[in-house]
């Protein structure tokens, strides 16, 4: 006479009533048991919350524990949930991965790697037809194939200067650029009074008399020209 066997029962941890083994439900990465009912209304409610990723009731509430059970997709197949739930469900998992990038010139919004763009201070439009290209910093547009960009605006000055063929004052570095006349130059700054030569770049002298002034730009000219010679 064949024994009877009792059939295998699990207590589910938020209603407490007892089920069969093959009604369990489980969060992927912890033991802890529930019926598909009580985890299907737990999961619905933090979808509809907008809470990602779904964390394990129970293991939420044990303060010490490292690791939590997560009700992932795999467990949300199992347990079932509504259509629109479930889309919901995707564009939280979605935006756990990637982020919307706004472009100002095309007016397109899309999904971004959300690691990717937190690793890139430059951004380009994804957008084959944009290509839009600017600083993710100060959000100004960066010109492709000028100045490497510096947010204050440092870079793009020396190049510019570099490219102009401007020099700076050796006093404060106010940039200069030399219209015509002799390569000696004085600068207009406020309290700088420098006197410096266009040509190599080299302060002649800060400030004193008149006469100072002369012999330092005599001494400089001696051995540097005065003029341009075309």
């Amino acid at each position: 006479m064949l024994e009877k066997t009792a059939p295998v029962v699990f207590q589910c941890a938020i209603c407490f009533d007892d089920f069969p083994e093959d009604a369990v439900a489980r969060a992927d990465g912890c033991t802890h048991s529930f019926c598909r009912q009580c985890l299907r209304e737990y999961a619905t409610s933090k979808i509809n919350d907008r809470r990602f990723p779904i964390f394990c009731p129970v293991c939420v509430t044990e303060k010490d524990r490292q690791e939590r059970g997560v009700v992932n997709e795999i467990v949300i197949q199992q347990i079932g949930i509504s259509d629109e739930d479930y889309q919901i469900f995707e564009e939280l998992q979605l935006t756990s991965f990637c982020i919307f990038l706004h472009c100002r010139r095309c007016k397109n919004t899309m999904f971004v790697d959300r690691q990717e763009l937190q690793e890139t201070k430059i951004i380009v439009c994804p957008l084959p037809r944009c290509q839009y290209t600017w600083c993710q910093a100060c959000q100004q547009e960066v010109e492709v194939g000028g100045a490497q960009h510096s947010c204050d605006g440092s870079s793009e000055l020396q190049y510019l200067m570099e490219k102009q063929g401007w020099k700076p004052c050796p006093g404060c570095r106010t940039p200069v650029q030399k219209s015509e006349g002799c390569n000696h130059m004085t600068c207009i700054t406020p309290a700088c009074n420098v006197h410096f030569c266009y040509t190599d770049g080299l302060m002649i002298t800060k400030g004193g008399t008149r006469t100072e002034i002369g012999n330092a730009i005599t001494a400089h000219y001696n051995k540097c020209a005065l003029f341009d010679v075309v």
